[in-house]
């Protein structure tokens, strides 16, 4: 079972620390909140090391993107594949999905060294999988703005929030799920009163 509330206070947590919000989010702000966490492409990281980036595929297990984790130093490098995630909203999603791991503990709780996309589920436990899409979705596109920026469609999602077409479909979906069940939280006003106010910065 995933850590829907804890995932939505670490959102709300990020949200608090940003010095200002505007969609679609910019991951680089968020980063900037990991004094111990950078971001390289594939690319980078295979001139650095005199290598071919099918190489850094081979070391990362994954041709999208993963996190290396060091744990004597407590640092973490996020590695992006810019060739295989060239679409706006998939590389987004990539970075934040390693952002993800990162701020859900997953390295320090499986006690891995290094975590890919779409290849720590096989190796380890598809809840942290689960969790961390969940992370991205709610991170990229909180349900309880979609009211505020009157979405209507899955092409609203993309043009405001900056997902991929897929991402937004599925998006939508889960909007519509979430209206019929919907019951107001704490979390949920606090969400959108932070965006109300650091929108203003």
């Amino acid at each position: 079972m995933i850590r829907k509330i804890y995932i939505n206070n670490l959102v709300l947590k990020l949200y608090s620390q940003l010095p200002r919000i505007k969609y679609p989010l910019d991951l680089n702000e968020v980063l900037s909140l990991l004094p111990n966490c950078k971001l390289m492409s594939y690319q980078k990281f295979a001139d650095i090391n005199h290598c071919s980036v099918n190489d850094v595929i081979a070391l990362c297990q994954s041709k999208s993107g993963c996190t290396h984790y060091d744990v004597e130093t407590n640092r973490y490098l996020i590695l992006v594949n810019l060739a295989e995630t060239s679409n706006y909203g998939r590389r987004r999603w990539t970075i934040a999905h390693e952002i993800g791991h990162i701020v859900c503990g997953h390295h320090i709780l499986s006690a891995v060294d290094k975590i890919a996309e779409n290849s720590f589920a096989r190796i380890n436990n598809q809840d942290y999988e689960i969790e961390v899409d969940y992370f991205v979705a709610t991170l990229l596109s909180p349900l309880p703005l979609f009211k505020a920026f009157e979405i209507q469609s899955a092409r609203d999602i993309q043009n405001t929030f900056g997902l991929s077409a897929e991402a937004s479909d599925i998006r939508l979906k889960e909007y519509k799920i979430w209206l019929r069940n919907h019951r107001k939280t704490a979390w949920e006003n606090d969400i959108v009163n932070v965006v109300k106010y650091k929108t203003l910065q």
